[in-house]
């Protein structure tokens, strides 16, 4: 219990209350290790579902390659189960950072689309690994609840800016906002999966950007209310 002097003003017993309450949130040196640790056990967990799937995510595959006691990766994160799910919060995690800032981009309704879309290629460039898991997510009931949550969080954002577009004349009026932003979640999906995953089917650089340039053009093309374009 602290202590003060009855000596002690208003403004040092502040000061005194404000320096503990400071030192109390600072994380140690040894929080700090522990918590670099965990971060480096789930990279590395992603980078197993990534490249091998569910079937070669283990403690003690990832505690090989993180060269430490499997008891280390138990006592950090947990089994197979708790790998998984902490790798998929690491990627919802982070693609909500992506998107949400596009989504509060001023612009039009078809300008934040494109921008959303851009957001997303961003993700998929800058952590493929986490992309790969979100496009092609975990055959865990369990572990894709939040995932498929967030899908629906950021498609029905993807519908609203539909329907702004619809009421402002910007967006054909006879499309379904809902089935379309489902529609273009799973084309961007597929298309963004060709330029960053690990087998042959991946497309190197210029041919990939000419792909994703191409289905943007044809997206954008459609969605556009043709009737409103001088």
């Amino acid at each position: 219990m602290l202590e003060l002097s009855p000596f002690l003003g208003v403004n040092s017993i502040l000061g005194v209350c404000y320096s503990q309450a400071m030192n109390e949130a600072k994380p140690t040196r040894t929080q700090r290790r522990t918590e670099d640790m965990r971060r480096a056990i789930i990279e590395i967990a992603s980078r197993i579902l990534a490249e091998g799937g569910i079937a070669a995510l283990s403690a003690e595959e990832v505690a090989r390659r993180a060269d430490v006691a499997p008891q280390t990766v138990y006592n950090r994160v947990g089994g197979k189960g708790a790998l998984l799910a902490a790798a998929t919060e690491s990627a919802m995690l982070e693609n909500r950072r992506h998107m949400d800032a596009a989504y509060a981009t001023p612009g039009s309704p078809l300008e934040r689309i494109q921008r959303v879309g851009a957001a997303y290629r961003r993700f998929a460039i800058e952590q493929p690994i986490q992309f790969l898991l979100l496009a092609s997510p975990p055959n865990d009931l369990e572990t894709a609840k939040p995932l498929i949550a967030l899908v629906a969080e950021q498609n029905t954002k993807l519908e609203q800016a539909l329907r702004e577009g619809i009421a402002c004349g910007e967006v054909r009026a006879d499309i379904d906002p809902a089935a379309m932003a489902t529609a273009l979640w799973g084309m961007f999906n597929g298309v963004l999966t060709l330029g960053v995953r690990n087998d042959g089917f991946r497309l190197k650089d210029a041919a990939w950007e000419k792909v994703l340039a191409s289905a943007t053009s044809v997206i954008l093309e459609g969605l556009a209310d043709r009737q409103t374009q001088p």
